[in-house]
């Protein structure tokens, strides 16, 4: 949990495009070992950026013309090639992405106890950084 909270707090200081793709990489290793959990970066318009374990996917959204229906599109693209304005916001959205971290932990600790510890210390790097 410690390279956790070096790497938020060197991106909060630094705020460049490697300290912040660290950062998302430590979030992505404490993810439960479940393809049922991403954390939602951000939206842009039709698009919807989501960090999983294998890195970030890019859903897009679109509704049907003639029927009252939407379909998703998804790609998955190279961590390193997140759009800058993308990564700018989770710098200022960093609480909100650990609070997922933490909330995805306890709900797999019904699966697996040792995810109450995990959560335990996310919110103790949440507290730290206020």
């Amino acid at each position: 949990m410690n390279e956790l909270s070096q790497s938020l707090k060197k991106m909060k200081i630094k705020g460049d495009k490697e300290s912040i793709l660290q950062f998302l990489r430590e979030v992505m290793r404490l993810l439960p070992p479940s393809d049922d959990f991403g954390i939602t970066i951000t939206k842009k318009g039709v698009h919807e950026y989501v960090l999983d374990r294998q890195g970030i996917v890019v859903i897009s959204l679109s509704e049907d013309e003639f029927l009252p229906y939407f379909s998703a599109n998804h790609k998955r693209i190279d961590i390193d090639k997140v759009p800058d304005d993308v990564l700018k916001e989770v710098k200022e959205k960093w609480k909100e992405i650990l609070d997922q971290l933490r909330d995805y932990a306890i709900e797999y600790s019904k699966l697996d106890k040792k995810f109450l510890k995990v959560a335990d210390e996310v919110n103790g790097v949440i507290f730290e950084n206020l």
